[in-house]
Protein backbone atom coordinates (compact mmCIF):
# COMPACT_ATOMS: atom_id res chain seq x y z
CA UNK A 1 0.00 0.00 0.00
CA UNK A 2 1.10 3.54 -0.73
CA UNK A 3 1.40 6.45 1.71
CA UNK A 4 1.45 9.81 -0.07
CA UNK A 5 2.49 13.23 1.24
CA UNK A 6 0.89 16.51 0.16
CA UNK A 7 2.97 19.57 1.06
CA UNK A 8 0.86 22.68 1.57
CA UNK A 9 2.46 26.11 1.34
CA UNK A 10 0.07 27.62 3.88
CA UNK A 11 -3.12 27.09 5.89
CA UNK A 12 -5.12 28.59 3.01
CA UNK A 13 -3.43 26.15 0.65
CA UNK A 14 -4.41 23.24 2.90
CA UNK A 15 -8.08 24.27 2.95
CA UNK A 16 -8.12 24.26 -0.82
CA UNK A 17 -5.94 21.18 -1.29
CA UNK A 18 -7.77 18.89 1.13
CA UNK A 19 -11.00 19.34 -0.81
CA UNK A 20 -9.55 19.26 -4.34
CA UNK A 21 -7.34 16.24 -3.55
CA UNK A 22 -10.05 14.15 -1.89
CA UNK A 23 -13.22 15.41 -3.59
CA UNK A 24 -12.54 16.22 -7.28
CA UNK A 25 -16.11 17.46 -7.71
CA UNK A 26 -15.48 20.07 -5.03
CA UNK A 27 -18.15 18.91 -2.57
CA UNK A 28 -17.23 17.50 0.85
CA UNK A 29 -18.73 14.08 1.58
CA UNK A 30 -18.87 13.41 5.33
CA UNK A 31 -17.77 9.95 6.40
CA UNK A 32 -15.91 8.97 3.25
CA UNK A 33 -12.57 9.93 4.80
CA UNK A 34 -11.29 10.07 8.36
CA UNK A 35 -8.78 12.67 9.54
CA UNK A 36 -6.23 12.85 12.34
CA UNK A 37 -4.12 15.89 13.23
CA UNK A 38 -0.69 15.64 14.82
CA UNK A 39 1.62 18.42 15.93
CA UNK A 40 4.66 17.15 14.05
CA UNK A 41 5.24 15.59 10.66
CA UNK A 42 7.58 12.97 12.16
CA UNK A 43 5.08 11.75 14.77
CA UNK A 44 3.92 8.19 14.17
CA UNK A 45 0.31 7.05 14.07
CA UNK A 46 0.81 5.02 17.21
CA UNK A 47 -1.76 4.31 19.92
CA UNK A 48 -1.17 4.84 23.64
CA UNK A 49 -0.64 1.08 23.99
CA UNK A 50 1.90 0.89 21.15
CA UNK A 51 3.89 3.79 22.61
CA UNK A 52 3.69 2.19 26.07
CA UNK A 53 4.74 -1.22 24.74
CA UNK A 54 7.81 0.24 23.03
CA UNK A 55 9.42 0.49 26.47
CA UNK A 56 9.15 -3.29 26.89
CA UNK A 57 9.81 -4.44 23.32
CA UNK A 58 13.00 -6.20 24.42
CA UNK A 59 11.01 -8.62 26.55
CA UNK A 60 9.91 -11.95 25.00
CA UNK A 61 6.21 -11.15 25.20
CA UNK A 62 3.19 -11.55 22.95
CA UNK A 63 2.15 -7.99 22.10
CA UNK A 64 -1.44 -8.85 21.22
CA UNK A 65 -1.74 -11.00 24.34
CA UNK A 66 -0.46 -8.15 26.53
CA UNK A 67 -3.13 -5.82 25.12
CA UNK A 68 -5.81 -8.39 26.00
CA UNK A 69 -4.30 -8.85 29.46
CA UNK A 70 -4.50 -5.09 30.09
CA UNK A 71 -8.19 -4.99 29.17
CA UNK A 72 -9.00 -8.12 31.19
CA UNK A 73 -7.19 -6.65 34.18
CA UNK A 74 -9.08 -3.38 33.88
CA UNK A 75 -12.41 -5.23 33.73
CA UNK A 76 -11.52 -7.18 36.90
CA UNK A 77 -10.37 -4.04 38.73
CA UNK A 78 -13.73 -2.40 37.92
CA UNK A 79 -15.68 -5.20 39.59
CA UNK A 80 -16.93 -2.97 42.41
CA UNK A 81 -17.45 0.17 40.32
CA UNK A 82 -20.93 1.46 39.50
CA UNK A 83 -20.94 0.55 35.80
CA UNK A 84 -24.15 -0.36 33.93
CA UNK A 85 -24.38 -4.12 33.21
CA UNK A 86 -24.67 -3.56 29.45
CA UNK A 87 -21.38 -1.63 29.51
CA UNK A 88 -19.63 -4.19 31.69
CA UNK A 89 -20.67 -6.99 29.29
CA UNK A 90 -19.38 -5.19 26.17
CA UNK A 91 -15.59 -5.43 25.77
CA UNK A 92 -15.47 -2.54 23.28
CA UNK A 93 -17.33 -0.27 25.67
CA UNK A 94 -15.01 -1.28 28.48
CA UNK A 95 -12.03 -0.63 26.22
CA UNK A 96 -13.38 2.83 25.46
CA UNK A 97 -14.02 3.48 29.15
CA UNK A 98 -10.51 2.33 29.99
CA UNK A 99 -8.92 4.57 27.36
CA UNK A 100 -10.89 7.56 28.61
CA UNK A 101 -9.44 6.97 32.09
CA UNK A 102 -5.83 6.37 31.08
CA UNK A 103 -5.62 2.68 30.17
CA UNK A 104 -3.13 2.11 27.31
CA UNK A 105 -5.22 0.75 24.42
CA UNK A 106 -4.79 0.13 20.70
CA UNK A 107 -7.56 2.57 19.84
CA UNK A 108 -6.41 5.60 17.83
CA UNK A 109 -8.87 8.44 17.47
CA UNK A 110 -9.83 10.04 14.15
CA UNK A 111 -12.43 12.59 13.12
CA UNK A 112 -14.83 12.84 10.20
CA UNK A 113 -13.87 16.53 9.96
CA UNK A 114 -10.56 17.77 8.51
CA UNK A 115 -10.96 20.93 10.56
CA UNK A 116 -11.32 19.10 13.88
CA UNK A 117 -8.13 17.24 12.92
CA UNK A 118 -6.44 20.55 12.11
CA UNK A 119 -7.50 21.90 15.51
CA UNK A 120 -5.60 19.11 17.24
CA UNK A 121 -2.60 19.57 14.97
CA UNK A 122 -2.24 23.30 15.69
CA UNK A 123 -3.65 23.75 19.22
CA UNK A 124 -0.51 22.70 21.09
CA UNK A 125 1.66 25.08 19.07
CA UNK A 126 -0.47 28.14 19.70
CA UNK A 127 -0.49 27.49 23.47
CA UNK A 128 3.11 26.40 23.99
CA UNK A 129 5.11 27.86 21.10
CA UNK A 130 8.77 27.04 20.41
CA UNK A 131 8.01 24.42 17.73
CA UNK A 132 10.64 21.78 17.04
CA UNK A 133 9.06 20.78 13.72
CA UNK A 134 8.44 22.86 10.61
CA UNK A 135 5.07 21.30 9.79
CA UNK A 136 2.03 19.81 11.44
CA UNK A 137 0.55 16.69 9.84
CA UNK A 138 -3.08 16.02 9.01
CA UNK A 139 -3.48 12.37 8.13
CA UNK A 140 -6.28 11.01 5.95
CA UNK A 141 -7.59 7.49 5.43
CA UNK A 142 -10.42 6.35 3.18
CA UNK A 143 -12.91 4.70 5.50
CA UNK A 144 -14.28 2.30 2.87
CA UNK A 145 -10.90 0.88 1.86
CA UNK A 146 -10.74 -2.89 2.27
CA UNK A 147 -7.66 -2.87 4.55
CA UNK A 148 -9.64 -1.22 7.37
CA UNK A 149 -11.33 -4.45 8.46
CA UNK A 150 -10.89 -7.03 11.20
CA UNK A 151 -9.94 -9.60 8.58
CA UNK A 152 -6.90 -7.57 7.55
CA UNK A 153 -5.96 -6.55 11.08
CA UNK A 154 -7.09 -2.97 11.61
CA UNK A 155 -10.78 -2.11 11.85
CA UNK A 156 -12.54 1.24 11.99
CA UNK A 157 -14.85 1.18 14.99
CA UNK A 158 -17.55 3.38 16.43
CA UNK A 159 -16.75 3.56 20.12
CA UNK A 160 -19.84 4.22 22.26
CA UNK A 161 -19.48 7.60 23.91
CA UNK A 162 -20.80 6.34 27.28
CA UNK A 163 -21.55 9.93 28.30
CA UNK A 164 -18.27 11.20 26.81
CA UNK A 165 -19.14 14.53 25.17
CA UNK A 166 -15.66 14.76 23.65
CA UNK A 167 -16.27 11.80 21.34
CA UNK A 168 -19.52 13.37 20.15
CA UNK A 169 -18.07 16.86 19.73
CA UNK A 170 -15.03 15.63 17.85
CA UNK A 171 -17.08 13.58 15.36
CA UNK A 172 -14.92 10.73 16.56
CA UNK A 173 -14.16 7.34 15.05
CA UNK A 174 -11.31 5.00 15.94
CA UNK A 175 -8.90 2.61 14.30
CA UNK A 176 -8.35 -0.58 16.29
CA UNK A 177 -5.04 -2.20 15.36
CA UNK A 178 -4.85 -5.94 16.08
CA UNK A 179 -1.55 -6.96 14.45
CA UNK A 180 1.98 -6.79 15.92
CA UNK A 181 2.66 -3.60 13.91
CA UNK A 182 3.81 -0.67 16.02
CA UNK A 183 1.91 2.01 14.08
CA UNK A 184 -0.73 2.48 11.42
CA UNK A 185 2.00 3.34 8.90
CA UNK A 186 3.76 0.05 9.60
CA UNK A 187 0.49 -1.83 9.25
CA UNK A 188 -0.19 -0.18 5.88
CA UNK A 189 3.35 -0.92 4.67
CA UNK A 190 2.74 -4.66 5.29
CA UNK A 191 -0.51 -4.70 3.29
CA UNK A 192 -0.32 -5.79 -0.33
CA UNK A 193 -1.44 -3.44 -3.09
CA UNK A 194 -0.35 -0.36 -4.98
CA UNK A 195 -3.23 2.03 -4.28
CA UNK A 196 -3.21 4.89 -1.77
CA UNK A 197 -4.11 3.82 1.76
CA UNK A 198 -2.95 6.90 3.68
CA UNK A 199 -2.36 10.55 2.85
CA UNK A 200 -0.39 13.02 4.95
CA UNK A 201 -0.99 16.73 4.46
CA UNK A 202 1.84 18.92 5.78
CA UNK A 203 0.99 22.48 6.84
CA UNK A 204 3.54 25.03 8.15
CA UNK A 205 3.62 25.46 11.92
CA UNK A 206 4.20 29.18 11.33
CA UNK A 207 0.52 29.42 10.31
CA UNK A 208 -0.69 28.26 13.74
CA UNK A 209 -2.20 31.62 14.73
CA UNK A 210 -3.94 32.07 11.37
CA UNK A 211 -5.31 28.53 11.46
CA UNK A 212 -6.53 28.71 15.06
CA UNK A 213 -8.24 32.07 14.49
CA UNK A 214 -9.95 30.62 11.41
CA UNK A 215 -11.00 27.49 13.30
CA UNK A 216 -12.35 29.62 16.15
CA UNK A 217 -14.51 31.43 13.61
CA UNK A 218 -15.82 28.01 12.52
CA UNK A 219 -16.86 27.30 16.11
CA UNK A 220 -13.95 24.98 16.86
CA UNK A 221 -12.43 26.00 20.18
CA UNK A 222 -11.24 24.27 23.33
CA UNK A 223 -14.57 24.97 25.03
CA UNK A 224 -16.34 23.17 22.17
CA UNK A 225 -13.90 20.25 21.91
CA UNK A 226 -13.38 19.88 25.68
CA UNK A 227 -16.68 20.78 27.37
CA UNK A 228 -16.34 22.06 30.93
CA UNK A 229 -14.28 24.52 32.93
CA UNK A 230 -10.93 23.23 31.71
CA UNK A 231 -11.94 23.74 28.09
CA UNK A 232 -13.27 27.20 28.92
CA UNK A 233 -9.96 28.13 30.52
CA UNK A 234 -7.97 26.97 27.49
CA UNK A 235 -10.31 28.85 25.14
CA UNK A 236 -9.73 32.06 27.09
CA UNK A 237 -5.97 31.48 26.95
CA UNK A 238 -5.94 30.86 23.19
CA UNK A 239 -8.10 33.90 22.42
CA UNK A 240 -5.76 36.09 24.49
CA UNK A 241 -2.81 34.75 22.51
CA UNK A 242 -4.61 35.31 19.20
CA UNK A 243 -5.39 38.89 20.25
CA UNK A 244 -1.67 39.48 20.89
CA UNK A 245 -0.84 38.15 17.41
CA UNK A 246 -3.52 40.40 15.91
CA UNK A 247 -2.17 43.48 17.71
CA UNK A 248 1.34 42.71 16.52
CA UNK A 249 0.22 42.78 12.91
Amino acid sequence: MIITTVECASWADFKQSVISELFPRGSFHKGRFLFRGQGGESWKLASTFDRWFEGYKGLPTNKIGVADTLLNGFIRECELEDIPPEVRADRMMMLSLGQHHGLPTRLLDWSESPYVAAFFAFSGHIRHGNPTEANVAIWVLESGHYIWTDQHGCAIVNVPSFGNERIRNQHGRFTYLKTPASSIEEYVAHCNGDDIALRKFLVPVRDSATAMADLDAMGLSHSRIYPGLQGNAKSAEVRAILNMYAERT
